[in-house]
């Protein structure tokens, strides 16, 4: 099958194999973004674009100059992007090369265009360890980066729509505990084991203990802390040295207003078609 593909399709099935299935990837070929196959189905009928065919291969496209636009579609879609650029100046008789650049998801986006200009867009995660919740959560375009321990369910409940994150990571082996959670994404079960999350949070942090974070005994919030890290740095590509630091909250830090009080309240978010929330007439 291999033998039959173009030079320019076999590095298409190249990259495309390098990354997960669920990411639609746009492929930079001259003035346009190009999606085949199965992604061309797909991101056809989200962004209502003609779906071709070329030589029987499925295929559709966007234009460059206007492709935040429509990965801004397929992100509120709920889909993840790899963004694939070419890396080499055309020459004749010879392939562009390409690359992906980057991959974004709801809770990475950071090209400030794309964002809701009112609310934070927050990354999160969260493992059950032993009895324990751990919540972690981080803000791309700031370098926020928190984390906290639970001790019951409803208060994680509580916390998830406080921070209300556009992204949440969970674990594989807890996909069906959490399952009921909305913007969930299953990831690696290995990236949450705090043994490896201490050891992905200390190479990041140049830090040989988490004790002066304050988190080091919080096993199930550094394990939901890690995973971040470990989704941005291995799946996404992402650099992320601009995230300096991590807080450990406390749930006595704060008074949490419980899930039902804060939706009933419409403090941020108003259940009406006009936006009548606390945030709306104060903003």
């Amino acid at each position: 099958m291999t033998d039959a593909l173009t030079p320019m399709m076999q590095q298409y099935r190249r990259l495309r194999g390098s990354v997960p299935a669920d990411v639609l990837l746009l492929f930079r070929l001259g003035d346009f973004y190009e999606l085949f196959f199965e992604d061309a189905k797909e991101a056809a009928s989200l962004l209502n674009v003609a779906l071709t065919k070329r030589n029987g291969v499925p295929m559709c496209g966007v234009p460059y100059h206007a492709a935040q636009n429509y990965i801004a579609k397929l992100i509120k879609a709920g889909k993840r992007v790899a963004v694939c650029d070419q890396t080499s100046e055309p020459q004749p008789g010879r392939i562009v090369t390409r690359d992906i650049t980057q991959i974004i998801s709801a809770g990475t986006v950071s090209e400030f265009d794309l964002l809701e200009p009112k609310r934070a867009n927050y990354l999160a995660a969260i493992y059950e360890d032993d009895g324990a919740f751990g919540f972690a959560y981080t803000d791309l375009t700031t370098g926020e980066f928190r984390l906290l321990q639970l001790d019951e369910r409803g208060a994680l409940a509580d916390e998830l729509a406080r921070v209300a994150p556009s992204e949440l990571l969970v674990s594989e082996e807890q996909r069906e505990q959490f399952a009921h959670i909305e913007h969930t994404l299953v990831y690696d079960s290995y990236a949450f084991l705090p043994e490896q999350s201490v050891f992905t949070l200390c190479e990041h942090f140049k830090t040989k203990s988490l004790d002066g974070f304050g988190c080091g005994e919080l096993r199930a919030a550094i394990g939901a802390a890690g995973a971040i890290v470990h989704y941005l740095k291995h799946q996404l590509r992402r650099p992320i040295d601009h995230l300096t630091s991590l807080r450990c909250e406390a749930a006595g830090d704060h008074v949490i207003l419980d899930a039902a009080t804060q939706t009933n309240l419409e403090l941020v978010d108003s259940r009406g078609v006009r936006d009548a929330s606390l945030l709306a007439a104060l903003d």
